[in-house]
């Protein structure tokens, strides 16, 4: 196969993929399509982060797949959140979490393609910020008890971390 026609096939097989998938979810009695929309996020993330792991030697220019990747595997676990909880309010704080997305992109970019330490810790910062925002708007406005648990448990343990590395240094 000419590594011109790679692309192609990759696409192909990703859409067949998502045909059986879906194609399954119809016909399996007791699968709610309502409750499973979320896999799409994920089956889009994948399809961001598989080209820098399908052709290694183009895996510096590819690794900027994983900021979308990241994007939609972000949105993916919001909404599959929501759909599970039914807890549709979220949506009001949960949307701060894409720009951890971001960073979590720009990280895993900057480990794949070799992009350096600066975009690296620019990555985790956006992560801890986003994060951190998110928590104390939940712990704020968050209406479902897991929410309302988890959100301080996050604030507390960034505050740990930040004091840790203050003593550290």
């Amino acid at each position: 196969m000419e590594k011109t026609n790679r692309g192609t096939v990759v696409l192909g097989t990703f859409l067949i993929a998502v045909g059986v998938i879906y194609l399954l979810f119809n016909l399996i009695p007791g699968i709610d399509m309502g409750k499973t929309w979320p896999i799409i996020f994920f089956i889009l993330a994948a399809g961001f982060y598989l080209p820098a792991l399908l052709w290694p030697n183009a895996r510096r220019g590819l690794a900027g797949l994983y900021i979308p990747g990241s994007i939609m595997l972000t949105l993916g676990l919001i909404f599959l959140y929501d759909v599970l909880t039914d807890d549709w309010a979220s949506w009001a704080y949960s949307w701060l979490l894409i720009t951890g997305g971001v960073g979590l992109g720009l990280w895993l970019a900057s480990i794949i393609g070799d992009w350096g330490e600066g975009v690296k810790q620019t990555g985790i910062w956006m992560m801890a910020v986003s994060v951190g925002l998110f928590a104390l708007l939940a712990t704020i406005f968050g209406q479902n008890a897991i929410i309302k648990t988890v959100a301080p448990i996050v604030i507390i343990l960034a505050g740990v971390m930040i004091l840790a590395r203050v003593f550290r240094k």
